[in-house]
C-alpha cells in the first residue's frame, strides 16, 4: 500500500474517532439534562431516550475500538490485511470502511454464521 494512501486514511481514522468522540460527549451532556426530572410523562420519555443512547453509545463504543485497532495496524505495518484469511483488503473496501478488519468474502460469511 502506498504511503499516500496509508496517510489519508490513518487522517479519516483520526478523523472518525474525533467525530464519535464529539457526539459521544455531547450525548453525555444532554444526559444530564435528563435527569432534572420531571412529571411521569417526562420521566417515561426521558427512560426511553436514554436506552437509546446507551444502545447508540455501545455501537459508538465499538466504533471507535475498531478504529484504534486499525491505527495501532497502520502503526505495525500490517494494515489491510483480512484478520480472516490474511489477503489484502481491497482499496475501494478500505478507502469506504478504512476501520474495517475482513475482505468482502470474509466478512460476508462472518455474518452469515452471526444469524
Amino acid at each position: 500500500m502506498n504511503k499516500k494512501l496509508l496517510t489519508g486514511l490513518k487522517k479519516a481514522l483520526t478523523q472518525k474517532k474525533a467525530s464519535i468522540t464529539n457526539k459521544i460527549n455531547s450525548n453525555k451532556l444532554h444526559e444530564h439534562e435528563l435527569e432534572k426530572g420531571g412529571d411521569e410523562i417526562d420521566n417515561a420519555t426521558q427512560s426511553t431516550e436514554r436506552e437509546l443512547q446507551f444502545e447508540l453509545s455501545g455501537i459508538d463504543t465499538r466504533m471507535i475500538q475498531d478504529i484504534d485497532n486499525a491505527l495501532a495496524k497502520i502503526e505495525k505495518g500490517n494494515f489491510g490485511l483480512c484478520e480472516s484469511c490474511g489477503k489484502p483488503i481491497p482499496q475501494a473496501r478500505l478507502e469506504a470502511i478504512p476501520w474495517g478488519r475482513y475482505c468482502v468474502q470474509c466478512q460476508e460469511e462472518a455474518e452469515r454464521n452471526s444469524k
